[in-house]
């Protein structure tokens, strides 16, 4: 079999059944997760344990430095090495995480298009004062499928779109399906697994692990940081949970507080994924607090013929 996908929200469940199917299918894990590439953030990112990762090999965590920048282009090629790696070894690549874009530059390439700054300035300024819902209809009009893809609502996807068209004389639909048919390294077709979860179900547990986390030394990771110079503006102490912990460890805000904000935005992140994954085609899913998930996760492969 080519992989196994696994996606969803965070706190859902994904690592622990990315872990057994790993463990089954004798296979070797390869994190989709923009903060869990950095070194030294492993609790508020709920990185694997050193345990976990010695009876698994794990791919694409620890290997960017705190003060260093990551970019969706970039990750997707330390990923793609990790998979040719791991079946060049005759494992299994198990993709598991919840970062929408950094899965999407790895199966399928980050669309690329140049246009002339001066040209989008100008389209731009033709129609900023034409209200979103005109736009969507005419995007609707001249490019059926972009507008069965893009929300109503979103006004700068809208407008990118129409922009596509506007300067290149062809629908943004088109260029993904010119992008995918010459594009020369495609991930081969993996099975794709997404986890769900009753909202309010879930957001329970958001705030349950947000408070284990802070009990498993959350803040005393963030000191240890901070006592040995790091920048709390660095882009590894931006990402989430992380400000609001430093500000806890300073004094600035109460462990209450603070376990609450990242609770919250934790669960408008989690939102913010579903509608991400929930566009993405071929997802199997499942609830994530049935009985048997791994069974269920199996007979799915098994399905596919993947297994």
């Amino acid at each position: 079999m080519n992989g196994v996908v696994i996606i969803g929200p965070t706190a859902v469940g994904k690592s622990s059944l990315g872990m057994e199917l790993a463990e089954r299918l004798g296979g070797e894990i390869v994190s989709i997760d923009s903060r869990q590439i950095y070194r030294h953030l492993d609790i508020g990112t709920a990185k694997a344990t050193a345990g976990e990762r010695s009876r698994i090999r794990h791919h694409c965590i620890d290997i960017l430095d705190i003060t260093e920048k990551s970019n969706a282009r970039w990750f997707a090629d330390q990923a793609r090495k990790a998979i040719d790696g791991i079946r060049a070894g005759g494992k299994i690549p198990v993709l598991v995480g919840g970062s929408g874009l950094y899965l999407r530059s790895v199966t399928q390439g980050l669309f690329e298009i140049e246009l002339v700054p001066s040209e989008r300035r100008r389209f731009e300024s033709g129609i900023e004062d034409i209200a979103t819902f005109e736009l969507y209809s005419r995007l609707k009009e001249a490019d059926p499928e972009s507008g069965e893809r893009i929300h109503e609502n979103d006004r700068y996807r809208i407008v990118r779109a129409l922009e596509v068209l506007e300067l290149t004389g062809t629908p943004l639909s088109e260029h993904f399906r010119l992008q995918k048919e010459t594009s020369g390294d495609n991930m081969p077709e993996l099975v794709r697994i997404g986890l769900d979860m009753d909202r309010k179900r879930l957001r329970a547990r958001i705030v349950e692990r947000t408070w284990e986390m802070y009990d498993a030394g959350w803040p005393d990771e963030v000191s240890g940081l901070l006592d040995g110079g790091a920048d709390p503006g660095c882009p590894g102490l931006r990402t989430l949970g992380y400000p609001d912990t430093v500000r806890f460890v300073r004094g600035k805000l109460g462990r209450e507080a603070a376990i609450g904000n990242i609770a919250v935005l934790s669960g408008q992140y989690a939102k913010r994924q579903m509608t991400w994954f929930r566009k993405e085609p071929g997802v199997r899913w499942l609830d994530a607090g049935r009985k048997g998930l791994a069974e269920s996760a199996l007979n799915i492969l098994d399905s596919a013929g993947a297994s």
